[in-house]
């Protein structure tokens, strides 16, 4: 139990849980970053690492494996009792409806929470940076993804996904360490794939979180005769030395730490990048709202935490807003904020913040409720149509609301007091 709670007669501080493909943050409402950032799946005995939100596992086989990694985020890391509070749900947009109900149904049934609220989590990253406007885009382990977002109200046609991530990146490293890579071993210098083959995943995580950064856009493709399929060499960084596990050096080329990077530009096959993603979202978003949305770009995911990233993106874009395909798009000057905040934390620091107010208990799903009327009760956040919620209110008569929780968050008498004022941050 946190400090702050002994002695407070209201109800215990919610916790707040941001379920990714990759990893989960986990925390209690009101704080300003997570208490874990844990693995989102489960080593079992035999050492069968299973991922909670792996597409292929059954109702059974997911409600084994949630019941399992909810006791975890309970007991194991937040040392707290799943019956005495609320939580915060941030779900992912491409989420299965069969994982929202198997969780919700693990949630109340198995741990017995008060209540819950589920919300969409990429336009809490707004919260935050206290603005109801926003072109987010979300470079996540997995896949790209861009939502816009206008006066609290989500475009829902804005919404694009590539798979172009962190994997990719990791990939990208993996295929020109085998290819080019050396290893110093004494005084000689041998190739690292002779002598470790594939490294593991954690271990390419730790040479890309140390070692590689976004560089300039390269001056091949300015070339008019140059053709993406061809090899980019210009670069300006130096060659690091990593050091592996065996005491070794491991070479990391300076083509490497600066053009490793090309892989998420470069595209997925489809002539889909991150940067065509963002301006294509911005051509199914209504002309009007167009320039206030370009000059208000959030980028966040830990994909995104490499230097230079922002200054890339936007060098990628003004390029490609010459090019026929983006013709009719005019959105004025690009702008990208530059929050006070991690960015791989973004979504769940919204999260936590809209957990912290009051005035946002009608949008919870309280635990007889839920009992009484099953899965039905869960919001369906893309639909327009009024939906029945349970309002905790005194006489138990249920309201309707169709407005997005962003939307009522913003409208809280709360939230003003609650946000940062939106001049103190910074726009580039």
């Amino acid at each position: 139990m946190p400090l702050y709670e002994l002695g407070l007669g209201s109800e215990k501080i919610h916790v707040v849980i941001d379920i990714g493909s990759y990893h989960t943050k986990i925390g209690f409402a009101g704080e300003a970053s997570p208490r874990h950032i844990i693995p989102s799946y489960n080593v079992k005995s035999n050492n069968e690492v299973v991922n909670i939100c792996d597409p292929k596992l059954t109702k059974e086989e997911l409600s084994d494996e949630l019941i399992t990694f909810v006791h975890a985020i309970y007991f194991r890391y937040l040392l707290t009792n799943p019956k005495d509070r609320k939580i915060v749900v941030c779900e992912n947009f491409l989420q299965r409806e069969l994982f929202r109900e198997t969780l919700a149904d693990v949630l109340f049934k198995q741990f017995s929470v008060v209540g819950i609220m589920m919300t969409p989590a990429l336009p809490l990253a707004l919260i935050p940076i206290g603005t109801p406007t926003g072109l987010i885009v979300n470079v996540g382990y997995h896949d790209t993804s861009v939502i816009c977002v206008y006066e609290g109200m989500i475009i829902l046609q804005s919404y694009l996904t590539v798979e172009l991530g962190t994997h990719a990146h990791l990939m990208a490293i993996q295929r020109m360490i085998s290819e080019s890579g050396t290893v110093q071993v004494g005084n000689e210098s041998k190739k690292a794939s002779e002598l470790y083959g594939e490294f593991e995943l954690s271990v390419l995580e730790d040479i890309r979180a140390r070692t590689c950064f976004c560089g300039e856009r390269p001056v091949e493709l300015k070339d008019p005769s140059f053709v993406q399929s061809g090899v980019i060499t210009e670069h300006r960084a130096s060659d690091m030395r990593y050091p592996m596990s065996d005491g070794h050096h491991l070479v990391v080329s300076g083509k490497i730490r600066e053009r490793s990077i090309e892989v998420l530009y470069d595209g997925d096959g489809e002539d889909n990048s991150i940067a065509t993603l963002v301006l294509d979202s911005l051509l199914k978003c209504p002309i009007d709202c167009r320039v206030d949305l370009a000059s208000r770009i959030l980028i966040i995911g830990g994909g995104s935490m490499l230097a230079g990233f922002d200054h890339r993106l936007k060098q990628e874009m003004a390029a490609l807003l010459e090019h026929s395909r983006y013709s009719k798009l005019t959105p004025g000057k690009l702008k990208f904020y530059k929050p006070n905040y991690f960015r791989n934390t973004m979504s769940w620091t919204g999260g936590a913040i809209m957990g912290s107010v009051e005035h946002l208990h009608e949008r919870y799903i309280s635990r007889d409720f839920y009992n009484a009327k099953g899965s039905a009760t869960l919001p369906n956040w893309s639909s327009l149509a009024p939906q029945l919620k349970d309002s905790y209110q005194s006489s138990g008569t249920p309201t309707r609301r169709s407005s997005t929780p962003l939307r009522d968050f913003m409208s809280s008498p709360l939230s003003s007091s609650t946000l940062p004022p939106i001049s103190n941050l910074a726009l580039s």
